[in-house]
C-alpha cells in the first residue's frame, strides 16, 4: 500500500513487524512478544518530513531503528531508494549507513564522554575512510558551524555543553556523511521550549539547504506540526491515522487522533475548546485487546469494535484511517460535490 506514488518516494515501509519475544525460566521458553510495531506501511518522499506520533510506548522508536535496521525485523519490507533494507549483505548496509543517519533523544547519553566533539563528529567518516586526517577534522569544524556552533569547541569534551548545545553535536554528526534520510529520534523532547524551536528552525533550515527527507518521532504534536508535511499517528504498535498535516489538524478522522489534537494547549483561555479525556490505561502490547486495540479507551466505540481489527483505508483522498465508526463513504461525498 503507497500513499502516493505520484513523486519517486525515497522510503517505503510495508507491513512492517517488529515483536520481541518474552523469555522465562531457566531455559528462557518464549512465553510471548511484545508487539512493538505491528505491520505498518508508509512511503516518504525526497525533502519531505513525516510525523510519527504517539504516546509513550506506542512503538515510535522501535519503528523507527527498525527501518534503519539497528534492530532486525519480525517481518515486512522496507525500500530505500529501490534497495531492500534486510536483504542487504553487512557491506552493502555499510554503503546505505551513509544515506540514512539517526538524531538520538537524549543529548547526555548520545554522546560518548570520553570523546572530543571533534572526534565524536569524525567517527563516521574515520569508520568509511573518508579522507585524511586533515579533511575530517576540516569537515568536522564545517559541520559544527553548519549546526549553530563555533569550530573552537572542536577539542572539547561532551560535559562542558548544555543539552541544547550538545544536541546541535548530534545534529552535525549526523551530517557527517552527507545522508538524504534522517530519523529525528523525539530529538527535541528533552530540551526547554526556547532551545526546542531553535533546534526545530536549525532542522529545517538543513532539510532546505541539504534536501534531507526526515522521519519525525515525537509525541509532542505542535511541534510535529510544525515540522512534518504528513502525520502518521501509532497506537499500540499500529498506524491508525495517516494525511497531510494541515488535513489532519482540520479533520481528524481517527478518535485517539481527536483526543491527542484535543490535549495541545490553547493560549487563549476562553477558546472553550474542550479536552477529551481518555479512559483506561494504554493496554499492554503483550495482550493487545481484541477487534480495534483502541476500543477499550475509545469514546465512540461500538460492540463491532470489540470482534473486529478495522480496515487501514482511505477514507478521504490522502486522508488514510483505521476506524469502523469513520464512515468509507466520504470519499464517494468528496467526489459529488
Amino acid at each position: 500500500m503507497s500513499h502516493n506514488n505520484a513523486q519517486q518516494n525515497l522510503l517505503e515501509v510495508e507491513h512492517l513487524k517488529k515483536f520481541f519475544p518474552i523469555k522465562k525460566g531457566f531455559f528462557s521458553k518464549i512465553h510471548g512478544h511484545v508487539r512493538a510495531v505491528d505491520d505498518i506501511s508508509f512511503t516518504l518522499q525526497k525533502k519531505k518530513t513525516l510525523g510519527l506520533v504517539g504516546e509513550s510506548g506506542c512503538g515510535k522508536t522501535t519503528a523507527g531503528r527498525t527501518i534503519l535496521r539497528l534492530l532486525e525485523r519480525t517481518s515486512g519490507e522496507v525500500t530505500f531508494e529501490g534497495k531492500k533494507v534486510f536483504d542487504l549483505s553487512f557491506n552493502e548496509l555499510k554503503k546505505l549507513r551513509k544515506e540514512m543517519q539517526i538524531i538520538f533523544q537524549d543529548p547526555y547519553s548520545s554522546l560518548n564522554p570520553r570523546m572530543t566533539v571533534g572526534s565524536i563528529i569524525e567517527e563516521g567518516l574515520l569508520i568509511h575512510n573518508m579522507g585524511n586526517q586533515k579533511q575530517r577534522s576540516n569537515r568536522a569544524r564545517e559541520l559544527l558551524e553548519i549546526a549553530g556552533l563555533s569550530a573552537d569547541y572542536y577539542n572539547r569534551y561532551p560535559h562542558e555543553f548544555s543539552g541544547g548545545q550538545r544536541q546541535r553535536i548530534g545534529v552535525a554528526r549526523a551530517l557527517a556523511l552527507n545522508p538524504k534520510f534522517i530519523v529525528c529520534d523525539e530529538a527535541v523532547s528533552a530540551l526547554d521550549v526556547s532551545v526546542q524551536a531553535q533546534i526545530i528552525n536549525l532542522l529545517k533550515q538543513l532539510q532546505e539547504d541539504f534536501e534531507l527527507a526526515y522521519l519525525f518521532i515525537s509525541h509532542d504534536l505542535s511541534v510535529v506540526r510544525h515540522m512534518s508535511d504528513f502525520i502518521a499517528v501509532m497506537y499500540l504498535g499500529k498506524i491508525v491515522e495517516y494525511a497531510p498535516t494541515e488535513q489532519l489538524f482540520k479533520h481528524p478522522l481517527h478518535p485517539y487522533t481527536k483526543a491527542l489534537l484535543s490535549a495541545i494547549p490553547v493560549p487563549d483561555p476562553s477558546s472553550g475548546k474542550k479536552r477529551i479525556i481518555l479512559a483506561g490505561d494504554i493496554p499492554s502490547p503483550v495482550h493487545p485487546p481484541s477487534g480495534c486495540y483502541f476500543h477499550p479507551r475509545c469514546p465512540m466505540a461500538i460492540e463491532e469494535c470489540s470482534k473486529v481489527y478495522p480496515d487501514y483505508e482511505e477514507k478521504q483522498h490522502g486522508h488514510f484511517c483505521a476506524c469502523l465508526r469513520v464512515p468509507a463513504t466520504l470519499m464517494e461525498s468528496n467526489n459529488e460535490s
